[in-house]
Parts: structure tokens; C-alpha cells; sequence
């Protein structure tokens, strides 16, 4: 071997000794950290640290850390760098004439002669070097690591790995960073979180589950998240743009958020690291769709007629009519009006469709051309219309030439779109540029509309005194006229227009006008009641209100007749042809207006506003005749030929009926007082005489307020409870038993007050044993058991209510039997055909006497059982229930 390759080999064998010697200084120096390390790995892929507790691994994480740290400073400290002596010392030790060290030797004479010694002697420690093996160090290895581990360890690591799978590197990451909250106790913090979404969806609310992902929400809705803390959490959303808030404390000590989702958001909740995560995909909301299905036309009484159907995916909020000049004014290129178009349910139905008649004559610009476009909104305030159709609104049509000048001075001030120019000022005012607060000058900054409309006013009521016969209408003009000339602004000027309309309507029509408009808006105001699903007591009250506006619109129509002194027999036969002939009688009407009483007591509102418009309909069109009695065809009043109308069996049960009805009511509002008074809660009636309640009149009938005097059927007052006797519960009860008492020796007392005739039906029997529980009640509210009072209240009420069922079922079966016999010719007072049931032709039927009084029945039912329940889950039901009615 040459001397160049024996220092290579040399070398190579120095620099593979130095790596081992180096290999077994680490190991002594950092095996307890090693070993250390890849033990708490062997745990952690085992899922060791998941099994413990979060407080427990929380607390044992640190104390893991400080021992590894000072592991691995110690093994820092420990480590010493192999020395080179050390290395060559490793690899010649196996010779003994150690080649390594020798070979660095230097002859000690270095002339020629033993020159050939000395290279024969390197070239034999060359030799040497070449058989030199590498020191494997076993014996230190064994006296460092007698039982393998670092074999052992490693090996059971990735065996560990291996087996863990994908979970491996999250349980390694979980027991690096554990939940080191749990020292202060956020382990144990649950946060309450939903999504409660727009009202207009219809949707429920959304609770939240710990790990759901991607939670499809609509947009806008709103998250509320509730926890327990000891202090304030911190809430953090992710969107388009980053927002962080806090969490505000509750009166009642809990932490409460609440934030608005309106796009794709990442929702955390932050108290001592991550406590929840939530994240929400919105829903689109699109805009709704609307259009005309049929274009609009002018209809009866000048009204606009038209058929729409809209649709939304969330539900229609409202509908607009949007009318719009089709050769604006200069001033106001723009102007827009809108008119609300009814709906035929409740507001937030997906899909709807109607037909719409409005009153548009009382507008600024009826008359004028317009274009006319439907305007759906949905619940997000989102709109979306249909194509503009050219129209021509409708205008009324004064032929007064006094109605009509008032007419033409109010579309003159409200067609006028310009605003007032500055007041002057009041050079003589104590106050430096106070403003002109003299009213004689303010029509000089008035636009050119109010001054015109002023002039007209001035010319139509000079020395009005001589020629205006209507001194009421005379002084509303001149009214009007001071409005214009003291208005200082567009909006006080428009003040004159309720003003001068009923002026022109009170001349051109009479007092009539203003009953129709008192009872358009009683119309209106129930009809959306009903479909709002307005409170009982608020229905009752403007069930009052039609009726009363019904009466007063009645009683106009009948005083304008009998001032047009219409009268006979052609006059006759042709008002009642107009009013529906024979079909209407006075008790017809009252009939109706009863029926659609109950049914609003009963919860069906689409069959009540099916009815309140064919009422109000059969009103509007109604004409007058003057005939044969004293009642003079005033429906709701019967004449004293009329009795006839009803054979007299059905007109004893009808009126034997109604008393039993009244009667039905004012015992279940006896019961529930009764109730109340048990319980200890303060009633509504409690202390009112019996029949205040406002669904029995205690007034007499006729003139002398005596029953009995009408045509001997019981009518509204007439024999019912409410007459001022008692206002205990105990004398109510007394008051109820009299009249029960009253009407079972009506029954068997043939001919009084036609309630006895023959074949009337009237079960005495069970008036009588209704009478005797009624007596049951009264003595144990006089000895305080009100306990016992409701088990006989109840019992009464329960055959009232069967009596009264098969009362309305015979009244329908002779119903049914007299217009067999009268032919297929026999209409109901709104000349339909009567088959018991009434039908509007667009699958809306109205419910009959027995139907209404069966519905009676389940609400009496559902309030025993309210008053019976123990269970506050089941009276949370049952009251429930009782809301929808």
C-alpha cells in the first residue's frame, strides 16, 4: 500500500471513530432526556392524556415541562465533545504498536542511512492501520443502556404511531397544549347558543350542538349565545371583516351575546382559550314576485278592480298599489303614491292571489291618467313589482255645483306639488328679523295651486249667507278658506282636504256619506283584526263597533227613503228587487250579524270576513221602500206583518234559541269567575252586573222596553240576564236560574209568547235539571264552596250547551224542510241558495247554527279543562289552545 492511500484509509477510519465515540457522548450525556421524551410521546399516541381529566392534564403540563427542561439542561451540561487523542486512543488500541501515534513519529537522524529503515518501518504501520477495525464501543453501550431502550423506545413509539393512525398527531397536539383553562374552571363552562331567524321566515328557532358545522341559517337572523362565567367571555365572528365583542352580564348573573348573521360567518367564543365553535352558512333571500293577473278596471261605485298573485320564498309582507302621473309635474318628476292592497289571509304566505276593489276616488289625482304598478314587500323589506299599466282613475261624480267647487278647490291644493317660499319679514317686530306672524299675508309665499284654490273658495262663499241654503256647509268653506290663508306651509294647506271632501260628499249625498264611511272603517278595522289574529277582547270590541256602525248606516238609509217619500206598490216591488226582495226581513239581518258574532268568538276568521264582506256588500246595495207596517222594511227592526215570514214552530225555536244562548254565554262567563275567584285572581267581571259583558244588551225592546211586544220572538235584551239584579257571583247564579226557570214554564205553558207551540221542541226536562244544578251552584256560592259551585256550574253549562246543539239541529232540519217545500228559488238574505250552510263561491263556507254552536261546545270544554288541570304543562297547552280561539 502506498503512502497516499494508507493516510486516506487513515482518515476515514479516524472520522468514523470520531461519529461513534461523538454517538456515545450524546448518549451518556442526554439518555434520561431522550428516554423522557419518548415516553411522554408512547403516552400521548396512546391517548393516555385524553383519558384524564381536563384539570388533571392541565395541572401535570407543567410539571412535564419544567422536568423535561431541566432534562435537557442537564444533558447540555453533561456533554463533552470527543478529544482527537481520545479518538485516535479508540481506533490504535486494538494494536500494539499503536500506528496512529507512531506514524506522526520523526526519525531521529534523518541522513540517508537508515532512510530505508524508517519507510520500511511507516510502511509497515501503514500496513497496520489498514487492518484496524473500527471500535463498535459494545461494552460502553451495554454499561449505558443494559436493557435497550434505546431500541426499545423508538420501536414502541412508531408501533404506538402506527396504531393511532390519523388520530396521532391531534392526541400528541392535545397533550402538548392542553386546555389549560380548566385550572380556573372553564373546563366545566357550557355555552347555551341558537339561532332564532327572521320573524318573516316562519322558520323555528336553531339550537346549537357542540360540533355542527356549517349551519345553513337565513341571513339576518340572529344568534344569542348564554353562558356562566366568572367573567365576561369574549365572542369572536369571522366574516367579511373581523369582529370582536364581549359578552354583557344578565340581571340574573349569566353572561348573554347576541349578534347578526348577514353573510357566511365563523363564530368563537373565547374565555381562557376556545370554549365553542359555530360556523354558518346564510340563505339568499330573493325578492319578491307580483303581477297582474287580471288588468285593473273600473268596478262598482267608482272603485278599481283588478287580480294579482304574488309569491316569496320567505312569505309576502305586504302589497302596494304605486300610482304615478303619467305626465308629471314639472316640480316633482317623481311623485309617487302609494295605496295598501289587502291580502286575503294573514301576512307571510309563500303564494297569495286576490281580487282587489279600491276606493281611489278620494286620491289627488283621480281622474287624471296614471300608471299603475303592484308592489310586493317581503319581511326583509325587500320590494319587487310588476310592469306599470296605464289607467285612468276613477273620479266621483258631483253634480251640486256647490259639492263641486269644493271638490275642485281640494284637488287643487293637493295636486299642487311646489312648497311655500320663505316668509317675508316683519320689519316692524321688536326682534331683529323675526319671522311675518301675521296670517293675512301668508298666501303671498304660497304656490300658485293654493292661491287659485283660495280664490275659488273666496268667490263660491261671497254673501254665501244669501244663496248657500246649507249654513253647516257655508261655514266649512269659509273654515277651509282661513286654513289657506293662515297656512304657512304646503302640509298645513293640505290640512284643508278631510274638510272640504265631506263637505262635497254632505252635499252631493246627505248624511248618508258619512254613515258608509263610519261603517267602511268599522269593516275595515275587523276585517284586519281577523286576519292579524287580533286579541279576543280586541275583536269583541270592533264587533261592537260594525254593529253599531251597521244600525247608524241603516238608519240614514231609511230616514233618505222616507225623505225621498218613496211609497207604493211599483216603488215597492222595485226597492225590494234592488234589496233582494222578501228574502231580507228584519230578523235576517239580525240573523247575520249574530252569526258573524259567534264566529268570531269561535276562532273562525276566514268564514267571518267571508261574511262581514257579504254584509257589508248587502248594505252598500241596499235600497229602501216604504211598506205595509210600521217597520217600513228597516232591516233588523221587524214590522208587525213579519212575524209570518217564519212558520211559527221555527220562529219559537229560533227565538227559544237565542234566549238559551244568551243565557249559555253568560254561564260561562259565570264559571270562569268563579274559577277566578277560587284561585284568588281578580276577574275581569268580578263585580259587574250580569250582562255587562257587552254580548247581552240589558236594554228592553221597543219603546216600553217590555218583552213580548215585537212579534213574540225574544229579542236582543228581551228576557236575558243583565237587567241590573245582583252583582255577586251568587246572585248572578241566582239571575241565570230565573231565567232558565223562566223559559222551561214557557215551554210548557202552551201559546206564551209563541214559545210553546206545539212541536217546538223544547225539552222542559232538561231545563229543569239544568235549573236544579244552577240551584246546586247558587247555595254553595252563598256558603263560600266555591269548589262545589264549579263541579254544578260545569254540569249546567254542559247541558246548556247539548240543549242548545239539538235546538240548532232541529232549527236546521225545519230550516231544510221549508225550502224543499218553497223550491230551488229560496235565497238567504244575501239571495244565495240556503242549504244550511252558506258558500261565498270561492270555497270559503260559512258554518251553520248547529257547526257555530258545536264550536261553542269545544271552546266550553277547552276552558272546564283549563280551569280543572293541575299540570302546568297541560293548562300551558290547553291555554294555548284557547288563544287560537
Amino acid at each position: 500500500m502506498d503512502q497516499g492511500e494508507g493516510l486516506n484509509t487513515l482518515g476515514k477510519k479516524l472520522a468514523a471513530t470520531r461519529r461513534r465515540l461523538t454517538l456515545l457522548a450524546l448518549g451518556r450525556a442526554w439518555w434520561p432526556a431522550c428516554v423522557f421524551i419518548a415516553l411522554f410521546l408512547a403516552l400521548a399516541l396512546a391517548g393516555v392524556f385524553d383519558r384524564l381529566s381536563s384539570f388533571l392534564a392541565a395541572a401535570i403540563l407543567p410539571v412535564l415541562m419544567l422536568t423535561g427542561v431541566g432534562l435537557v439542561w442537564l444533558s447540555w451540561r453533561r456533554y463533552r465533545k470527543p478529544a482527537e487523542t481520545d479518538v485516535v486512543r479508540a481506533l490504535e488500541g486494538q494494536s500494539e504498536l499503536r500506528p496512529v501515534s507512531s506514524l506522526t513519529d520523526r526519525p531521529a537522524d534523518p541522513s540517508a542511512g537508515p532512510a530505508h529503515l524508517w519507510q520500511a518501518h511507516r510502511a509497515r504501520l501503514l500496513s497496520e492501520i489498514s487492518n484496524l477495525r473500527l471500535p463498535g464501543f459494545s461494552a460502553e453501550w451495554g454499561a449505558l443502556d443494559p436493557y435497550r431502550l434505546r431500541y426499545l423506545v423508538p420501536l414502541a413509539v412508531v408501533a404506538l404511531a402506527v396504531i393511532a393512525g390519523p388520530a396521532g398527531p391531534g392526541r400528541v397536539a392535545r397533550a402538548i397544549s392542553p386546555d389549560l383553562g380548566a385550572l380556573a374552571g372553564a373546563d366545566r363552562m357550557i355555552v347555551e347558543a341558537w339561532v332564532t331567524p327572521p320573524d318573516y321566515t316562519g322558520r323555528a328557532p336553531i339550537f346549537l350542538q357542540a360540533g355542527m358545522k356549517d349551519v345553513r341559517v337565513p341571513i339576518g337572523s340572529e344568534v344569542t349565545l348564554r353562558t356562566q362565567a366568572p367573567s365576561s367571555p369574549k365572542l369572536i365572528l369571522r366574516g367579511d371583516k373581523r369582529k370582536t365583542m364581549r359578552f354583557k352580564q344578565t340581571p340574573e348573573g349569566a353572561y348573554e351575546a347576541r349578534a347578526r348573521i348577514d353573510g357566511d360567518t365563523r363564530l368563537t367564543v373565547n374565555w381562557w382559550g376556545e370554549r365553542a365553535r359555530w360556523s354558518f352558512v346564510t340563505l339568499p333571500d330573493e325578492a319578491p314576485l307580483i303581477m297582474f293577473d287580471a288588468l285593473p278596471e273600473p268596478g262598482p261605485r267608482d272603485q278599481v278592480q283588478f287580480k294579482w298573485k304574488a309569491g316569496d320564498d320567505y312569505g309576502v309582507a305586504a302589497v302596494e298599489l304605486a300610482i304615478r302621473l303619467r305626465e308629471p309635474h314639472p316640480a316633482a318628476p317623481d311623485a309617487e303614491d302609494r295605496v295598501p292592497v289587502p291580502m286575503p289571509g294573514a301576512a307571510g304566505a309563500k303564494e297569495m292571489s286576490a281580487t282587489a276593489s279600491l276606493d281611489l276616488t278620494r286620491h289627488r289625482w283621480a281622474g287624471l291618467p296614471v300608471d299603475l304598478q303592484l308592489v310586493a314587500r317581503d319581511g326583509a323589506g325587500q320590494e319587487g313589482g310588476s310592469e306599470s299599466v296605464p289607467f285612468i282613475l276613477p273620479e266621483k261624480l258631483f253634480l251640486d255645483p256647490l259639492a263641486k267647487a269644493a271638490q275642485e278647490a281640494r284637488v287643487t291644493v293637493l295636486r299642487e306639488p311646489r312648497p311655500y317660499a320663505d316668509l317675508t319679514r316683519n320689519q316692524q317686530a321688536l326682534t331683529h328679523e323675526a319671522i311675518n306672524t301675521a296670517a293675512t299675508g301668508r298666501l303671498d309665499a304660497a304656490p300658485e295651486g293654493v292661491r287659485q284654490a283660495a280664490l275659488m273658495l273666496d268667490a263660491v262663499t261671497y254673501r254665501g249667507e244669501m244663496f248657500i241654503n246649507d249654513l253647516g256647509a257655508f261655514m266649512g268653506l269659509r273654515m277651509a278658506l282661513g286654513t289657506l290663508q293662515s297656512a304657512g306651509t304646503k302640509r298645513e294647506a293640505d290640512a284643508i282636504e278631510p274638510l272640504l271632501w265631506s263637505i262635497a260628499l254632505k252635499l252631493e249625498y246627505g248624511s248618508v256619506a258619512d254613515a258608509r264611511a263610519r261603517l267602511e272603517a268599522a269593516r275595515a278595522a275587523l276585517e284586519r283584526a281577523l286576519r292579524d289574529g287580533a286579541s279576543e277582547a280586541e275583536i269583541r270590541r270592533l264587533m261592537e263597533a260594525f254593529r253599531d256602525a251597521a244600525n247608524e248606516y241603516l238608519a240614514a238609509k231609511m230616514a233618505e227613503a222616507m225623505a225621498g217619500g218613496l211609497d207604493g206598490a211599483g216603488q215597492q216591488e222595485d226597492g225590494r228587487a234592488q234589496a233582494g226582495g222578501d228574502s231580507l226581513g228584519g230578523q235576517d239581518f239580525e240573523d247575520m250579524l249574530n252569526a258573524l258574532q259567534d264566529l268570531t268568538e269561535t276562532g273562525a276568521a276566514e268564514q267571518a270576513r267571508q261574511l262581514l264582506s257579504d254584509i257589508t256588500n248587502l248594505l252598500e246595495n241596499l235600497e229602501f221602500q216604504r211598506g205595509q207596517g210600521q217597520g217600513d222594511g228597516l232591516p233588523g227592526a221587524q214590522a208587525e206583518g213579519e212575524e209570518g215570514d217564519l212558520p211559527p214552530e221555527e220562529q219559537a225555536m229560533t227565538d227559544a234559541m237565542r234566549r238559551l244562548s244568551e243565557i249559555l254565554r253568560e254561564q260561562r262567563q259565570l264559571n270562569d269567575d268563579t274559577l277566578a275567584q277560587q284561585r284568588g285572581e281578580q276577574s275581569g267581571r268580578m263585580g259587574q252586573q250580569p250582562g255587562e259583558s257587552g254580548n247581552m244588551e240589558g236594554q228592553g225592546t221597543g219603546e216600553s222596553g217590555e218583552p213580548g211586544q215585537d212579534g213574540g220572538g225574544a229579542r236582543p235584551g228581551e228576557g236575558e240576564p243583565g237587567n241590573g239584579r245582583g252583582g255577586t257571583l251568587a246572585e248572578r247564579q241566582a239571575e241565570l236560574g230565573r231565567l232558565v226557570d223562566e223559559l222551561a214554564r214557557r215551554g210548557t205553558n202552551s201559546g206564551e209568547e209563541g214559545a210553546g207551540v206545539p212541536g217546538a221542541g223544547i225539552d222542559t226536562e232538561t231545563l229543569r235539571a239544568i235549573l236544579e244544578a244552577q240551584r246546586r251552584a247558587e247555595r254553595a256560592l252563598e256558603g263560600g264552596n266555591e269548589g262545589r259551585a264549579v263541579m254544578d256550574q260545569e254540569r249546567a253549562t254542559q247541558m246548556l250547551s247539548e240543549l242548545s246543539r239539538e235546538m240548532a239541529k232541529q232549527i236546521d232540519q225545519m230550516r231544510a224542510s221549508r225550502l224543499g217545500e218553497q223550491g230551488q228559488n229560496s235565497n238567504d238574505p244575501l239571495g244565495r241558495a240556503l242549504t244550511g250552510a252558506g258558500n261565498d263561491g270561492q270555497g270559503v263556507e260559512i258554518p251553520s247554527e248547529s257547526e257555530r254552536q258545536r264550536a261553542k261546545d269545544i271552546l266550553d270544554e277547552l276552558r272546564r279543562r283549563y280551569g280543572e288541570a293541575e299540570d302546568e304543562e297541560e293548562r300551558e297547552y290547553l291555554r294555548r289552545l284557547l288563544e287560537r280561539f
